[in-house]
């Protein structure tokens, strides 16, 4: 079931970023991430209450409760970032990048807090996660010279917004590292429903106060005409948090990050069928670079 669950969360978290790319200009990343944490808390809250599992809140242990709402917090940051890289990248570049180097992060992480010493199929991995980034965002020489009487040349330069898209994706990958190292450490004795509630509830109050203090962050703003893609957004938004808890519940955590991190490959391919971007061969072997790397990183540690 653990297994299922962490394919599950790769397939629906890459459904969110499509469905979230099509939102209108207007709609800032905080909108995008108070309306997964407000009507995601909903969703969750109703499954806990369907499940028997809504009592379970009452009862979990304060160290579980603060890995859980510190592993929220990192994961929250992680998501404002995310969709700002969004916003200045396509979607098959971003993905790939922030989640292969997520998982080098995160065995880089096991091995300096959790003493998972790294074996030389870590090593092999990082190399290969490194070469699939760098091809990703690989770009063919497109200087063409029109060479006239005045020996002028047009030069095209590749968008600025690229580099930066592909900057915040790094950055992401970090604040998504220390949330799952935190979440791994939070579940050990705390119920999934429970912490994914959890995890959903701690940004949800943190959102209540910056849409106090900021009206224009408020979701009622941009509501209108992004209303369907908002709420769809967001119950995958809680059904990715909650197969995430379950797959770690049931499965090695290993096993989960492999899993989860095949969302590029479902990510790449929905941005081709439902967002008509266009993918070089370059996008493509970097994709497929960069998720061979994962599978070598955990498949030998």
């Amino acid at each position: 079931m653990g297994e299922l669950a962490a394919l599950a969360n790769a397939v629906v978290w890459a459904l969110t970023g499509v469905v979230t790319k099509g939102v209108g200009k207007n709609v800032k990343p905080t909108h995008i991430v108070a309306a997964q944490t407000w009507i995601g808390l909903i969703f969750l809250l109703i499954v806990g209450l369907v499940v028997g599992q809504l009592n379970e809140l009452f009862h979990i242990q304060l160290r579980s409760a603060l890995f859980l709402a510190g592993g929220a917090l990192s994961n929250t940051a992680g998501s404002l970032v995310f969709w700002l890289a969004l916003s200045r990248s396509t979607v098959s570049k971003v993905y790939p990048t922030t989640q292969s180097i997520f998982i080098s992060i995160s065995v880089l992480s096991g091995w300096l807090f959790l003493g998972d010493n790294p074996q030389i199929g870590v090593i092999g991995g990082a190399l290969l996660i490194i070469g699939g980034v760098i091809l990703l965002n690989w770009q063919p020489d497109d200087r063409s010279a029109d060479w006239t009487n005045s020996s002028t040349a047009t030069t095209k330069r590749k968008p600025r917004g690229d580099y930066i898209g592909i900057g915040l994706g790094v950055a992401t990958s970090f604040l998504w590292a220390a949330g799952f190292l935190s979440t791994v450490i939070g579940l050990e004795e705390t119920p999934p429903v429970a912490a994914a509630t959890i995890r959903n509830l701690v940004p949800a109050i943190l959102f209540i106060g910056v849409a106090i203090a900021f009206p224009s962050a408020r979701i009622t703003r941009v509501f209108k005409g992004n209303g369907t893609r908002l709420i769809l957004s967001a119950v995958l938004f809680a059904v990715s948090a909650l197969t995430f808890v379950l797959a770690l519940d049931n499965a090695p955590p290993g096993v989960v990050v492999v899993l989860i991190n095949t969302s590029p490959m479902w990510a790449v391919l929905m941005a081709a069928i439902l967002l008509r971007e266009r993918l070089t061969r370059y996008a493509l072997g970097g994709a497929a670079l960069s998720v061979t790397g994962i599978f070598v990183t955990l498949a030998f540690r």
